[in-house]
Formats: C-alpha cells, sequence, structure tokens
C-alpha cells in the first residue's frame, strides 16, 4: 500500500471503529425500529453505517473548508462545490485576454485611418 493510502486508510479505519464502539455503548433500545427488522446486530451495523457516513461529510467539508472552499450545494444527493480555476486556467485566460487588447488595438487604428481618408464625395 502507498503512503497516500495509508495516510487515507488509517483515518477511515478510525472513524469506523469509533462509530461501531458510539453504537455499541448507547446499546440497543428496548423497541427496536422496522428498519433493523427484529435484529440488535442489524441495528449495531445500520447506526455505525449512519454515524461513519455523517462523519465522513462533515470532516469532508471541514477539510475542504480547511482549504478556503465551502459548498455550494448541501443535499441529499450530495455536496457540491463550484470549479476549481486552475493555474493553467488563470494562464490561458490571461493570454486571451492580452490578444482581445491587440486586435482591439489593431482595429482602433485601422479606424482611425478610415477617418483620417475622410468622406468621399
Amino acid at each position: 500500500m502507498t503512503a497516500a493510502g495509508r495516510r487515507v486508510t488509517l483515518p477511515l479505519a478510525a472513524v469506523i471503529a469509533a462509530a461501531v464502539a458510539v453504537t455499541l455503548i448507547e446499546g440497543a433500545t428496548a423497541r427496536l425500529p422496522g428498519v433493523a427488522l427484529g435484529s440488535t446486530v442489524l441495528m449495531h451495523v445500520e447506526r455505525a453505517a449512519a454515524l461513519f457516513a455523517i462523519s465522513v461529510a462533515v470532516i469532508s467539508v471541514l477539510a475542504q473548508a480547511a482549504r478556503g472552499r465551502l459548498p455550494t450545494q448541501l443535499s441529499t444527493s450530495g455536496i457540491a462545490y463550484d470549479a476549481e480555476e486552475t493555474r493553467a486556467t488563470a494562464i490561458a485566460l490571461a493570454e486571451l485576454q492580452h490578444e482581445v487588447d491587440r486586435h482591439q488595438a489593431a482595429l482602433d487604428g485601422l479606424a482611425e485611418r478610415l477617418d483620417a481618408l475622410g468622406p468621399k464625395s
């Protein structure tokens, strides 16, 4: 496993372990909810999965917020962020603006030459 893989795997394992520990510490309710289908084990698995999903969502938002990016959409379909402007995009945009300015200057020069010719009678 690569260093990057270990960097992600260890925290995820810790979050899963914490979610399982919390659900086991909380114990089972006297009346199991319908989604548990009468199984205490299934209830613990579902509760741990929900805690894990919530933890991952919160950690993701906090990690992106630390980089200066806040989500533009939080919904049941996921978390959405604005597209990142890359350095290459900024350079290309600056080059295009330079080209536009150069063409505008050329057009202005042509317009002045036409005005200097004056109207023909």
